[in-house]
């Protein structure tokens, strides 16, 4: 059974769209075809999102929401109306939970009324769905992937894009659309860095298993170099990402050690978060393995963090880049591109749900 089965009462079928990620920060579109055989980036853009539209990952100004939709769309050349989006963050949970063996009907019953067990919201708030993927601890048991998200979470986000004249064809979750940009996510650790939350995902056998949200995302870090070197988000934003150690080229001694025991601090949380969640999942799941980690999101575009989570959690860590996966236009700036890469994993992901 298809990972894409889940949240079936939301999720559309895999038609051409335009992938929209819709982030506490900035929207995030991409249009992705076949051409010659190969996945080929056909548009893409990204937008500010206006101050007083979100709230903790939530929207709170839905009409204003809609119409910066449209402008984007609309100077951005993106003319197509069906669009697949996706949720993620404080709003999706993703569990493996062990049940006893029962008919699906049996199982979709039971999971219903132990539902608060794991979700903080009762079962009428949720949308969930649930995929058996294979025998429990014992021969009597089976483990199920559960995949719930808010209700109302969700209508808001359909009826936002409703609102943009779009088509929503599809609603997924963050870390498949991910998964579709990632060639080999078997054993692995993926950290989708937002500008507030990183979301974990643990990914066995190429399937999520376990998510967990950490309160710390690009923002610490940007609002870290602004006070520290006195300077606006924008140039905090481009200093953050230079291939070498910003700290050697910007402010004063003292700032720099002050920036430097910040960012350190900072990183230092994060892995230990990282690491906690890891164990947690470990000491249920025995046999579990993960040989390397991940890292994508807006909010990982810091040149140095994947050495030092690395070097921190004794882990191969890498940025991900899911353009290098398409075909480019020519008349795209590529340097531009390598740049914003990360932020484009969700709706470049989402692109590709027509492609697979």
């Amino acid at each position: 059974m298809s990972l894409e089965s889940l949240l079936e009462k939301i999720a559309g079928r895999r038609e051409d769209a335009i992938g929209i990620d819709i982030g506490s920060r900035s929207i995030k579109m991409a249009e992705v075809v076949m051409r010659s055989g190969k996945p080929f980036l056909k548009k893409m853009a990204i937008f500010d999102v206006p101050d007083s539209v979100m709230k903790d990952g939530v929207i709170v100004d839905e009409a204003l929401l809609a119409e910066t939709l449209q402008r984007m769309a609309s100077r951005n050349g993106f003319s197509g109306r069906q669009v697949a989006a996706a949720l993620g963050g404080r709003s999706l949970f993703i569990r493996e939970v062990m049940f006893p063996r029962m008919s699906e009907a049996e199982l979709r019953q039971a999971i219903r009324w132990d539902l608060d067990k794991y979700v903080p919201f009762s079962p009428d708030q949720l949308y969930f769905d649930f995929w058996v993927t294979g025998p429990g601890l014992t021969e009597f048991e089976v483990r199920v992937l559960l995949v719930a998200v808010p209700r109302d979470v969700t209508d808001a986000l359909v009826r936002v894009l409703n609102r943009a004249g779009l088509k929503p064809v599809a609603i997924d979750i963050e870390p498949l659309a991910i998964q579709r940009t990632v060639p080999d996510a078997t054993d692995c650790m993926l950290i989708n860095s937002g500008a507030a939350v990183s979301q974990v995902t643990l990914f066995q056998n190429g399937s999520p298993v376990f998510t967990r949200n950490i309160p710390i995302g690009g923002n610490q870090f940007t609002e870290t170099v602004m006070e520290g070197f006195e300077i606006d988000r924008e140039e905090a934003e481009l200093l953050k990402q230079k291939d070498n150690d910003f700290l050697d080229i910007a402010g004063s001694a003292d700032n720099k050690e002050i920036v430097k025991k910040q960012m350190d601090r900072i990183v230092g949380e994060l892995a230990g978060e990282v690491r906690r969640t890891l164990e947690y999942y470990q000491a249920q799941n025995r046999s579990v393995n993960i040989s390397r980690i991940i890292i994508t999101g807006g909010g990982a575009k810091l040149a140095m963090l994947p050495g030092k989570l690395a070097q921190i959690l004794d882990l191969p860590v890498t940025m991900h880049d899911p353009l290098a996966l398409l075909e480019l236009p020519a008349s795209f700036n590529l340097q531009y591109l390598r740049g914003v890469g990360p932020q484009m994993s969700v709706a470049v992901g989402l692109a590709m749900r027509s492609i697979e």
